[in-house]
Parts: C-alpha cells; sequence; structure tokens
C-alpha cells in the first residue's frame, strides 16, 4: 500500500498542468510570430539557430523533475503503517534540598554537589521515565517540569545552587504537595517521588 508522509505537499503537483498548457501556449504563440515572417524555409536561412524541439526536451525534463521532487518531499510510503505505542516507563519528581546547609562540606566537595552527583547518574540509568525536578528551601519551585529530555535535564541540574530559592528553610511537605500537583495520574504510568535532603522539615507538616 503506497501512502505519503506529508501528504498536503502533493497539491503542488497541480502546477504541472498549468505548466504545461502555458508552455504549449508560448511555443503556439512563437511559432505564429515567426510565421508572420515569412515561408518557413526563409526563416531558417535567416534565423539557423531556431529551434522547438530543444525547449521542448528542457521543459519534459524539467517537469520530470519537479513531479519526482514534490514526490519525494511528500515521502512515500510502501507497505507501513502506524502503530500507537504507549509509553512504559513512570514519572520520577526529584525534590531537592537547596538550602545553605547543603554547602555543608561533611561529604566532599558538599552535600548539594554530591546530591546532584547522584542524580546525574540517575540520569544516565533512565530510558523510558519522565523525570522533572523541585527545588526547595524556606520555599518550593517546580525548577523542570516531567520530561524525556535528559539531556535538558542534566543542564537543569548543572545550575541549581543554593542561591536558587530565595527563602531559607527547609519546606519538605510544600516541596511534596508541588510534586503531586505536576503528576497527571490520568495517564495511567507509576509515579514517585525522590526526596533529597540533609535536614528536618522545618516550615510545614509533610
Amino acid at each position: 500500500m503506497l501512502r505519503f508522509a506529508n501528504t498536503p505537499l502533493l497539491w503542488a503537483l497541480l502546477l504541472v498542468p498549468i505548466l504545461i498548457i502555458g508552455f504549449l501556449w508560448v511555443r503556439r504563440w512563437k511559432k505564429k510570430a515567426l510565421a508572420a515572417f515569412g515561408h518557413q524555409a526563409v526563416i531558417g536561412k535567416i534565423i539557423p539557430n531556431v529551434s522547438f524541439t530543444k525547449p521542448t526536451l528542457k521543459f519534459v525534463f524539467f517537469i520530470i523533475a519537479y513531479t519526482l521532487l514534490i514526490i519525494g518531499l511528500a515521502g512515500p510510503q510502501v507497505g507501513t503503517h502506524v502503530d500507537e505505542v504507549q509509553r512504559k516507563g513512570a514519572d520520577l519528581m526529584i525534590l531537592l534540598d537547596v538550602s545553605n546547609s547543603m554547602l555543608a562540606q561533611d561529604f566532599a566537595p558538599n552535600r548539594l554537589e554530591n546530591a546532584k552527583s547522584a542524580l546525574s547518574q540517575l540520569l544516565n540509568n533512565l530510558h523510558d521515565d519522565r523525570i522533572g525536578i523541585i527545588v526547595f528551601a524556606g520555599e518550593a519551585y517546580v525548577q523542570m517540569p516531567v520530561t524525556t529530555d535528559y539531556s535538558a535535564a542534566r543542564l537543569f541540574l548543572n545550575t541549581i545552587n543554593t542561591g536558587i530559592v530565595p527563602v531559607q528553610g527547609t519546606a519538605i511537605g510544600a516541596a511534596i504537595n508541588m510534586g503531586m500537583k505536576s503528576f497527571d495520574f490520568k495517564d495511567g504510568t507509576g509515579k514517585a517521588m525522590i526526596l533529597m535532603t540533609d535536614g528536618e522539615n522545618h516550615e510545614d507538616d509533610a
């Protein structure tokens, strides 16, 4: 079965008959214009280079090339069909503590950099899962919504520091609530939150 990936492009083929009609009209007009000067044999002696064969061949090759180009751009597909693939991975939301206490150097270089390194290793092991990042201190913010773009996740992860949340504290409950709101529970995939913090909840009920 022949089908096309970009069917609307085939509308450009409507130009083919228009171009053919235009070419035939111009060709006929040129013949009449030359006939007005006299007999064909006389015209051949006066203008020996006049030829209708070469322009016709060039036009035929142009039409063929144009038609093949449009068909190629339309993306012909033979014997293919579209299957709906359901994603089997889970949605993971990372809750990362960025309070100033995460700068403690009891784990070199500091707690925050160790947490980011662990998350980077986690990204290396993900395949069909979506991942999002919420940063929190005294308040919680969505740093990155859930996505399968692991390259973007690494970029967001590298930009995280303790100055990203202006209010100090450890609002674990706010981070969890924001994580729950970020999930789409109607899509049927598994949900999980990974909490990375060094302290107790000082701001709300977790």
